[in-house]
């Protein structure tokens, strides 16, 4: 198999997100290969002009919206600073009198670069128009400098005239302006834009910003400066002065050399990527732990798979079908592949999903990778670098949660769950799996909230044993001092205190509890160890869900999640209020009326959880192995009752 290989020019690396272009040929026929290299060697070319093109504009956006600022700032101090005198001028005289200052400036700069009679000549006009009986000192005769390789005026004639004009213009009240104009043009056409990098800096610093000499940005800069000076029209020159500038005008053109404008450089242009965005949003809310990165890691997944699909283009070139062929290319990609097949680009993934007949991506899982794109280009809208976003009133059938996914444990399920030895013979599970099973369906918790307990949240409430379910608010250590995932809950209603079940507390678990509490245990269940991104409950959740799977519950729409669901059922079966369910499910009150006053007092539904049975399930046997489990652990742990 041939493949395409190419490394990635540094000023595209950041737009490319790579280091190196790597595609399969698809084929080992080395002639075929070769054709197909050629074509995606042009793709390549044309997409890096593409990044050219797009940073250009960016550029020239930028650069004009500092050229006005700057030029701006500095006719209203002019308007100040005559006012200060008693002149009363408007923006127009302002905009004139700056206009004319620049140039001044700049022609002597470029005269006193030639060297010889031209430097002597605007060294003289300097210091006369200071003091006019001043005396020259200079050398009258000095050699000529040479010109520099890519300046402008590279003739003694173009140098000459250039001279000879000032003489004879730059005198005259009535056309002063003129000639030094036509220096701007001559350095304009030649795009020497080191002769102007002063007076850059200038219109640059009153616009508020430090201009670093070199990139795309100063480039940018100084043209439109250059443009500004050799086209601005001064408002004391007489109706019919064209009449007298125009023949100074084509007289210089003859030795003016237009330059090719030059593909522009990497530089200074602001990156407008969706990678940079990410980047941006990342850097802003400092995320770097816990759920937050896994948001963010798949945001950044979802980033990369974007580009590889529909390409690399700044935001706001993205539109409404980019999205949406980007959602229906995403329900194509293999789900839960090899790290091999993970680490192709998207679309050979999709060629071989295709070709190999592999699951695909579930629309939840298309869902969260359209809901990434989407809330960028929401932070793009609010960073202003777009109006609207596109991405928005795009849906994905199938991804909403609608709280049906997941079915109950019948009570068939619910025996076979917990009259197996899982349930009642000590050897058969860990015991933190065994209290985990235990705890879920009478109190309807998610399992990964009972798996970041701490044995400190196990208290006692007005005679009532309860569980206080807690996000951290600052940041942890663990033992070793090293940092540690910060606990986080799904939902505001998550937060919330949850009484134990009569049946839970027959079988010792507050005996369990005492004895992390003397060892000074950090968890609950501290032999659980965290994921990549802190959750502890993981890697539980998969051997739990593995064992359902041997005792014979095969359904798609089953797993130990269930346990929510069936709390839910046998409470109703039960009568007892959904607002008391919901509390201790940690859902959302059906209405707003049941928010206030903080739910149901805890007295009132610890009655109502206890009346929870599960009427096939023989909870004797599982209190009996309970029990022998605390005496075990504890003796095993050395704590003494």
């Amino acid at each position: 198999m041939w493949w395409f290989r190419m490394v990635v020019p540094e000023r595209y690396r950041v737009a490319a997100g790579k280091r190196e272009w790597k595609y399969s040929l698809e084929t080992s026929d080395e002639s075929e290969a070769r054709l197909r290299h050629a074509e995606k060697l042009a793709e390549i070319r044309r997409y890096m002009a593409g990044l050219d093109v797009q940073e250009a504009a960016s550029v020239g956006d930028r650069a004009d919206e500092i050229v006005a600022r700057g030029m701006a700032a500095l006719a209203r101090s002019n308007i100040v600073h005559q006012a200060s005198i008693g002149l009363n001028f408007d923006m127009a005289r302002g905009l004139d009198n700056v206009t004319y200052a620049i140039l001044k400036v700049l022609s002597f700069r470029v005269r006193l670069g030639w060297g010889g009679k031209h430097a002597a000549a605007a060294q003289r006009q300097r210091f006369s128009a200071i003091d006019p009986d001043a005396e020259d000192d200079t050398p009258e005769f000095a050699p000529d400098l040479p010109p520099e390789a890519g300046s402008a005026f590279q003739t003694l004639d173009h140098r000459k005239l250039a001279s000879a004009q000032i003489e004879a213009f730059e005198g005259q009240p009535s056309y002063q302006g003129a000639a030094f104009r036509e220096v701007a043009r001559g350095l304009l056409a030649a795009r020497d834009w080191k002769a102007a990098a002063f007076e850059a800096q200038l219109v640059a610093h009153a616009a508020g910003m430090t201009l670093i000499t070199r990139g795309a940005l100063f480039d940018a800069i100084v043209e439109r400066v250059l443009r500004h000076l050799a086209e601005h029209r001064f408002m004391h020159w007489p109706e019919d002065a064209d009449l007298v500038l125009n023949p100074m005008a084509t007289a210089m053109g003859c030795y003016l050399t237009e330059q090719s404008t030059p593909a522009p450089e990497a530089g200074d242009a602001p990156d407008r990527s969706l990678r940079a965005l990410y980047a941006q949003w990342r850097a802003k809310h400092n995320l770097a732990e816990d759920e937050a990165l896994k948001s963010a890691d798949e945001w950044l997944l979802a980033v990369r798979r974007f580009e590889d699909l529909i390409g690399t283009k700044p935001v706001t070139a993205i539109t409404a079908k980019d999205v949406r062929t980007y959602r229906d290319l995403c329900a194509n990609l293999p789900s839960r592949v090899k790290k091999s097949i993970k680490a192709l680009p998207a679309r050979e993934q999709i060629k071989i999903a295709a070709a190999q007949k592999l699951p695909k991506l579930s629309p939840p899982s298309v869902g969260k990778h359209v809901a990434a794109i989407k809330a960028l280009l929401s932070v793009a809208k609010e960073y202003e670098w777009v109006p609207v976003n596109v991405a928005e009133g795009i849906t994905v059938e199938g991804a909403r949660h609608t709280g049906t996914e997941r079915d109950h444990f019948n009570d068939q399920e619910m025996a076979l769950i917990y009259n197996s030895r899982l349930m009642t013979d000590p050897d058969a599970c860990s015991d933190t799996m065994f209290w985990i099973l235990f705890l879920a369906p009478f109190h309807g918790s998610r399992p990964g909230e009972h798996c970041q307990l701490k044995p400190h949240e196990i208290v006692q409430e007005e005679g009532d044993w309860i569980m206080r379910f807690r996000a951290d608010r600052h940041a942890q250590q663990n033992e070793d001092g090293t940092p540690q995932a910060r606990r986080r809950l799904k939902t505001l209603q998550s937060q919330r205190d949850v009484p134990l079940h009569w049946i839970v507390l027959e079988g010792g678990f507050l005996d369990f509890v005492a004895v992390q509490q003397a060892r000074r245990a950090p968890w609950l269940f501290d032999d659980l160890k965290p994921a990549k991104y802190g959750n502890r409950y993981t890697y539980l959740s998969r051997t739990i869900n593995d064992e359902l799977r041997r005792l014979g519950i095969t359904d798609t729409d089953k797993a130990f999640y269930s346990t929510r669901h069936s709390m839910k059922r046998e409470g109703r079966r039960r009568r007892i209020p959904d607002r008391n369910l919901d509390q201790a499910a940690g859902h959302a009150p059906a209405t707003s009326g049941q928010r206030y006053g903080q739910g149901v007092p805890i007295d009132i539904l610890k009655e109502d959880m206890d009346r929870l049975e599960f009427r096939s399930v023989n909870w004797d046997a599982v209190v009996h192995c309970a029990r022998a489990r605390v005496a075990r652990y504890r003796d095993r742990m050395g704590v003494t009752r």
